[in-house]
Protein backbone atom coordinates (compact mmCIF):
# COMPACT_ATOMS: atom_id res chain seq x y z
CA UNK A 1 0.00 0.00 0.00
CA UNK A 2 1.52 3.65 -1.04
CA UNK A 3 1.93 5.57 1.88
CA UNK A 4 1.33 9.52 1.39
CA UNK A 5 5.14 9.68 2.66
CA UNK A 6 6.20 7.99 -0.28
CA UNK A 7 4.10 9.46 -2.81
CA UNK A 8 5.70 12.45 -2.05
CA UNK A 9 9.06 11.19 -2.25
CA UNK A 10 8.14 10.25 -6.09
CA UNK A 11 6.65 13.55 -6.60
CA UNK A 12 10.41 15.04 -5.42
CA UNK A 13 12.48 12.60 -7.16
CA UNK A 14 10.66 13.44 -10.33
CA UNK A 15 11.00 17.06 -10.06
CA UNK A 16 14.93 16.98 -9.01
CA UNK A 17 15.34 14.59 -12.45
CA UNK A 18 13.59 17.45 -14.58
CA UNK A 19 15.87 19.81 -12.88
CA UNK A 20 19.34 18.54 -13.27
CA UNK A 21 18.16 16.99 -16.55
CA UNK A 22 19.62 20.47 -18.97
CA UNK A 23 22.84 20.24 -17.26
CA UNK A 24 23.54 16.46 -18.06
CA UNK A 25 23.21 17.16 -21.86
CA UNK A 26 25.51 19.97 -21.47
CA UNK A 27 27.76 18.21 -20.06
CA UNK A 28 27.26 15.35 -22.77
CA UNK A 29 27.72 18.18 -25.49
CA UNK A 30 24.32 17.93 -26.41
CA UNK A 31 22.87 21.28 -25.33
CA UNK A 32 20.51 23.23 -27.24
CA UNK A 33 21.32 25.27 -30.37
CA UNK A 34 23.52 28.75 -29.68
CA UNK A 35 21.85 31.99 -29.97
CA UNK A 36 21.93 33.62 -33.37
CA UNK A 37 24.30 35.44 -34.63
CA UNK A 38 23.42 38.16 -37.09
CA UNK A 39 25.39 37.34 -40.89
CA UNK A 40 28.41 40.56 -40.99
CA UNK A 41 31.16 40.89 -43.66
CA UNK A 42 34.02 38.58 -43.08
CA UNK A 43 36.96 39.83 -41.13
CA UNK A 44 39.70 41.31 -42.88
CA UNK A 45 42.44 38.93 -43.58
CA UNK A 46 45.67 39.48 -40.93
CA UNK A 47 48.53 41.13 -41.94
CA UNK A 48 50.74 38.98 -44.53
CA UNK A 49 47.63 37.32 -45.58
CA UNK A 50 47.41 36.92 -49.30
CA UNK A 51 45.17 39.77 -50.13
CA UNK A 52 44.73 38.90 -54.11
CA UNK A 53 43.10 36.65 -56.12
CA UNK A 54 46.02 35.27 -58.80
CA UNK A 55 45.20 36.48 -62.17
CA UNK A 56 46.03 35.06 -65.57
CA UNK A 57 48.49 35.18 -68.18
CA UNK A 58 48.97 38.62 -69.31
CA UNK A 59 50.00 38.79 -72.93
CA UNK A 60 53.48 40.45 -73.86
CA UNK A 61 55.62 41.58 -76.21
CA UNK A 62 58.61 39.36 -77.60
CA UNK A 63 60.81 41.27 -80.05
CA UNK A 64 64.57 39.86 -80.75
CA UNK A 65 66.78 40.67 -77.71
CA UNK A 66 69.15 43.95 -77.67
CA UNK A 67 71.93 45.34 -75.53
CA UNK A 68 69.98 48.74 -73.91
CA UNK A 69 68.01 49.97 -70.95
CA UNK A 70 64.09 50.88 -71.56
CA UNK A 71 62.45 52.69 -68.15
CA UNK A 72 59.09 53.29 -68.16
CA UNK A 73 57.84 55.72 -65.30
CA UNK A 74 53.98 55.65 -63.99
CA UNK A 75 52.59 58.32 -62.74
CA UNK A 76 49.59 58.55 -60.40
CA UNK A 77 47.25 61.02 -61.56
CA UNK A 78 43.81 59.84 -59.55
CA UNK A 79 42.26 62.59 -57.60
CA UNK A 80 44.09 62.68 -54.28
CA UNK A 81 46.88 63.71 -56.39
CA UNK A 82 44.84 67.34 -56.41
CA UNK A 83 45.70 67.67 -52.95
CA UNK A 84 48.56 70.27 -52.06
CA UNK A 85 51.76 69.38 -50.28
CA UNK A 86 55.27 71.33 -49.65
CA UNK A 87 56.89 71.90 -53.16
CA UNK A 88 60.83 71.53 -53.46
CA UNK A 89 60.70 75.35 -52.23
CA UNK A 90 58.20 74.47 -49.53
CA UNK A 91 54.99 76.07 -50.86
CA UNK A 92 51.95 74.63 -51.10
CA UNK A 93 50.96 73.36 -54.26
CA UNK A 94 48.72 70.26 -55.79
CA UNK A 95 51.04 66.68 -55.75
CA UNK A 96 50.26 66.58 -59.47
CA UNK A 97 51.81 69.38 -60.26
CA UNK A 98 54.88 69.22 -57.92
CA UNK A 99 55.62 65.16 -59.68
CA UNK A 100 55.80 66.93 -62.90
CA UNK A 101 58.34 69.62 -62.09
CA UNK A 102 60.22 66.70 -60.30
CA UNK A 103 59.41 64.52 -63.82
CA UNK A 104 61.48 67.56 -65.35
CA UNK A 105 64.67 67.08 -63.01
CA UNK A 106 64.79 63.75 -63.88
CA UNK A 107 64.93 64.48 -67.88
CA UNK A 108 67.61 66.85 -67.26
CA UNK A 109 69.65 64.31 -65.40
CA UNK A 110 68.78 61.57 -68.12
CA UNK A 111 70.01 64.26 -70.68
CA UNK A 112 73.25 64.92 -69.11
CA UNK A 113 73.47 61.22 -69.13
CA UNK A 114 72.79 61.19 -72.36
CA UNK A 115 75.05 63.53 -73.65
CA UNK A 116 77.97 61.47 -71.88
CA UNK A 117 77.07 58.21 -73.43
CA UNK A 118 75.75 58.78 -76.70
CA UNK A 119 76.50 55.21 -77.68
CA UNK A 120 74.30 53.38 -74.86
CA UNK A 121 70.66 52.40 -75.76
CA UNK A 122 68.54 53.86 -73.52
CA UNK A 123 64.64 53.92 -73.91
CA UNK A 124 62.15 55.99 -71.89
CA UNK A 125 58.17 55.56 -71.92
CA UNK A 126 55.56 57.28 -69.89
CA UNK A 127 52.17 56.42 -68.63
CA UNK A 128 49.80 58.18 -66.46
CA UNK A 129 46.79 56.68 -65.12
CA UNK A 130 43.63 57.30 -62.76
CA UNK A 131 40.38 54.99 -63.37
CA UNK A 132 42.83 53.83 -66.78
CA UNK A 133 46.54 53.92 -68.00
CA UNK A 134 47.30 56.09 -70.95
CA UNK A 135 50.49 56.19 -72.85
CA UNK A 136 51.04 59.85 -72.70
CA UNK A 137 54.48 58.76 -74.47
CA UNK A 138 55.05 55.55 -75.79
CA UNK A 139 58.60 53.88 -75.01
CA UNK A 140 61.10 55.41 -77.29
CA UNK A 141 64.40 56.37 -77.34
CA UNK A 142 64.61 58.99 -75.07
CA UNK A 143 64.64 62.53 -76.20
CA UNK A 144 65.00 65.45 -73.96
CA UNK A 145 62.84 67.73 -75.88
CA UNK A 146 59.86 64.56 -76.69
CA UNK A 147 59.94 63.46 -73.00
CA UNK A 148 59.54 67.32 -71.91
CA UNK A 149 56.39 68.15 -73.87
CA UNK A 150 54.91 64.37 -73.16
CA UNK A 151 55.26 65.61 -69.41
CA UNK A 152 53.17 68.57 -70.26
CA UNK A 153 50.43 66.27 -71.67
CA UNK A 154 49.82 64.57 -68.38
CA UNK A 155 46.11 65.53 -68.16
CA UNK A 156 44.93 66.78 -64.60
CA UNK A 157 43.69 64.45 -62.02
CA UNK A 158 40.54 62.45 -62.81
CA UNK A 159 38.74 59.29 -61.06
CA UNK A 160 39.80 56.50 -59.64
CA UNK A 161 43.68 54.90 -59.33
CA UNK A 162 44.68 51.59 -61.20
CA UNK A 163 47.57 50.73 -60.21
CA UNK A 164 47.29 47.25 -61.37
CA UNK A 165 46.11 48.05 -64.63
CA UNK A 166 49.43 50.75 -64.94
CA UNK A 167 51.69 47.93 -64.15
CA UNK A 168 50.06 45.71 -67.09
CA UNK A 169 50.32 48.71 -69.43
CA UNK A 170 54.16 49.35 -68.35
CA UNK A 171 55.26 45.55 -68.31
CA UNK A 172 53.84 45.70 -72.21
CA UNK A 173 55.81 48.61 -72.89
CA UNK A 174 58.78 47.94 -71.47
CA UNK A 175 58.65 44.17 -73.26
CA UNK A 176 58.05 46.14 -76.46
CA UNK A 177 61.60 47.52 -76.58
CA UNK A 178 63.98 43.90 -76.00
CA UNK A 179 65.97 45.97 -73.99
CA UNK A 180 68.23 43.04 -72.00
CA UNK A 181 67.44 46.03 -68.86
CA UNK A 182 64.14 46.95 -68.10
CA UNK A 183 63.20 49.08 -64.91
CA UNK A 184 59.89 50.76 -64.42
CA UNK A 185 59.24 53.69 -62.22
CA UNK A 186 55.49 54.55 -60.08
CA UNK A 187 54.88 57.73 -58.38
CA UNK A 188 51.77 56.79 -56.85
CA UNK A 189 50.41 58.73 -53.36
CA UNK A 190 46.96 55.96 -52.82
CA UNK A 191 45.22 52.86 -52.62
CA UNK A 192 44.45 50.61 -56.22
CA UNK A 193 40.37 51.42 -56.45
CA UNK A 194 39.99 50.03 -60.06
CA UNK A 195 40.54 46.66 -61.64
CA UNK A 196 43.18 43.69 -60.06
CA UNK A 197 45.16 44.54 -57.16
CA UNK A 198 48.70 45.79 -57.85
CA UNK A 199 50.15 42.83 -55.41
CA UNK A 200 48.01 39.89 -58.22
CA UNK A 201 49.22 41.69 -60.88
CA UNK A 202 53.12 42.36 -59.55
CA UNK A 203 53.27 38.58 -58.55
CA UNK A 204 52.10 37.20 -62.13
CA UNK A 205 54.32 39.09 -64.21
CA UNK A 206 57.37 38.32 -62.06
CA UNK A 207 56.59 35.03 -62.36
CA UNK A 208 56.09 34.94 -65.89
CA UNK A 209 59.27 36.83 -66.75
CA UNK A 210 61.36 35.63 -64.13
CA UNK A 211 62.01 38.65 -62.59
CA UNK A 212 63.37 40.82 -65.12
CA UNK A 213 62.02 43.65 -64.69
CA UNK A 214 63.25 45.88 -61.50
CA UNK A 215 60.45 47.69 -60.34
CA UNK A 216 60.47 51.25 -57.88
CA UNK A 217 57.56 52.76 -56.05
CA UNK A 218 57.59 55.84 -54.72
CA UNK A 219 55.02 56.56 -51.57
CA UNK A 220 53.98 60.18 -52.39
CA UNK A 221 52.47 61.46 -49.20
CA UNK A 222 51.41 58.57 -48.09
CA UNK A 223 52.58 55.35 -46.44
CA UNK A 224 55.47 52.57 -47.43
CA UNK A 225 53.40 50.11 -45.98
CA UNK A 226 50.69 49.15 -48.40
CA UNK A 227 52.98 48.23 -51.18
CA UNK A 228 55.07 45.73 -48.97
CA UNK A 229 54.41 42.97 -51.30
CA UNK A 230 57.33 44.78 -53.75
CA UNK A 231 60.10 42.86 -52.15
CA UNK A 232 58.60 39.88 -53.11
CA UNK A 233 58.81 40.73 -56.83
CA UNK A 234 62.19 42.10 -57.32
CA UNK A 235 61.19 45.61 -55.97
CA UNK A 236 61.84 48.48 -53.56
CA UNK A 237 59.67 50.85 -52.68
CA UNK A 238 60.78 54.61 -50.60
CA UNK A 239 58.66 57.58 -49.10
CA UNK A 240 58.50 60.37 -50.08
CA UNK A 241 56.19 63.07 -48.20
CA UNK A 242 57.12 66.38 -50.15
CA UNK A 243 58.32 67.24 -53.46
CA UNK A 244 62.02 68.05 -52.14
CA UNK A 245 61.87 64.65 -51.04
CA UNK A 246 60.38 63.10 -54.35
CA UNK A 247 62.66 64.93 -56.52
CA UNK A 248 65.23 63.96 -54.29
CA UNK A 249 64.56 60.25 -54.36
CA UNK A 250 64.21 59.94 -57.95
CA UNK A 251 67.40 61.44 -58.73
CA UNK A 252 68.94 59.12 -56.41
CA UNK A 253 66.96 56.42 -58.07
CA UNK A 254 68.21 57.18 -61.54
CA UNK A 255 71.88 58.15 -61.05
CA UNK A 256 72.47 55.33 -58.72
CA UNK A 257 70.43 52.44 -60.13
CA UNK A 258 69.24 52.86 -63.43
CA UNK A 259 71.42 55.13 -65.26
CA UNK A 260 74.73 53.27 -63.36
CA UNK A 261 73.45 50.35 -64.25
CA UNK A 262 73.10 51.45 -68.41
CA UNK A 263 76.13 51.10 -68.24
CA UNK A 264 78.29 48.18 -70.01
CA UNK A 265 80.34 46.13 -68.24
CA UNK A 266 83.83 47.05 -68.03
CA UNK A 267 85.64 44.34 -70.59
CA UNK A 268 88.56 41.95 -68.73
Amino acid sequence: MTTSYDSRNSRRLKIAVWCLLPAALIGCGRAGPPPAVPVTTPPAAPAGAPAARPVAMIELPHPAQRLGTAVVVLVDTSPSMAEKVNDHAGRQRPKNEIAREALQRIVEVTDTWRRQHPDQTLELGLVSFARVPVATLPIVAFDAKVVRAAIDRIKPPGDGTAIGLALEEGFRELYSTGCTRKHLVCITDGQNTVGPAPEAIARQLHSQTQGEVELHFIAFNTSAGQFAFLKEVNGTVAEAADGAQLQSRLVELYEKKILAEAMPEPEE
